[in-house]
């Protein structure tokens, strides 16, 4: 079948459905070159496997996972203006008209991750191949999923504004860890049209070279004007949550949020250091 890319794929895939700790145990290992330790937690990778073990985790995290429901979260929290336009939701992109879609616009799907559709001018969208992607991202199977809580999420497309940054790219996205209600670390990621680059920050903007294991932007991004009122977004929306992370963009004067994400990289957070995951754990005790 198409869908099985590789050997890894397929063990993957066998080892979840036989044991799911067992497979974050064994994906931790491979990273840190040892075994969690789920029974007391101390880093945050260890925190964030504990709670996807949990039985409540699906039913309690999947509307907030859920990037159509989540506006409805915003919009309650009175943070409205910074939601991304929408143009229209649906189960089958066979229903999409596209007529009655601006030029410019973002195809995603509601529980996934990539895989979008971007139109910067719909004269040129192939209309069919879009579809077929659209329909295919839609229903890939659950089991290549190792986060429970988007089994409970049911699938959907959705089509969004472009935020227009002034370049061929897409906006830098600025992804704030939250514990507990208080932001602890500004992971952004810029170039994401090409190969996406990431850096580091405190709230303060200050480098952190010890978080994440690669920082490799060839220039390092400028501090955002609204720093702090992003700052103050990633407290209102993370607050209640022991663990999240809140996705913003910045363009000029205007911030738009993106995701609120529960299980960065499947809870294993490959892309931050041994240092880094044992920081961000120990704001859990403060």
């Amino acid at each position: 079948m198409e869908m099985f890319n590789d050997f890894k794929d397929i063990c993957v895939i066998i080892v979840l459905a036989l044991d799911r700790k067992l497979l974050y145990k064994l994906q931790y290992f491979h990273h840190r070159g040892r075994f969690p330790d789920l029974k007391n937690p101390k880093d945050i990778s260890e925190r964030i496997i504990s709670t996807m073990l949990e039985p409540s985790f699906a039913a309690e995290y999947a509307d907030y996972a859920d990037k159509v429901k989540v506006r409805q979260y915003v919009k309650d929290k009175g943070l409205e203006e910074i939601l991304i336009k929408h143009y229209g939701v649906w189960d089958n992109a066979n229903k999409i008209d596209f007529d009655k879609l601006p030029d410019k616009f973002v195809m995603k799907t509601n529980n996934g991750s990539g895989k979008h559709v971007f139109c910067r001018d719909k004269s040129t969208l192939d209309i069919k191949k879009s579809i077929q992607h659209l329909n295919k991202t839609l229903n890939l199977p659950y089991f290549f999923n190792k986060e429970p809580h988007y089994k409970s999420i049911n699938p959907l497309i959705f089509c969004e504004e472009l935020i227009d940054t002034g370049q061929d790219d897409l906006p830098t996205d600025y992804k704030f860890t939250c514990v507990n209600g208080r932001p602890i670390d500004i992971t952004v990621c810029t170039e994401r049209s090409k190969k996406a680059k990431y850096c580091s920050f405190d709230m303060d903007w200050n480098v952190t070279d010890n978080i994440l294991r690669k920082h490799n932007p060839d220039k390092l991004p400028e501090k955002p004007k609204n720093l702090k009122k992003m700052i103050e977004i990633s407290k209102i929306l993370s607050a209640g949550f022991t663990f999240v992370r809140v996705d913003l963009y910045n363009i000029g004067n205007r911030i738009w949020f993106g995701e609120l994400t529960f299980t960065p990289e499947g809870g294993i957070m490959k892309a931050y250091t041994d240092i880094g995951i044992k920081m961000m754990g120990s704001f859990f005790e403060d």
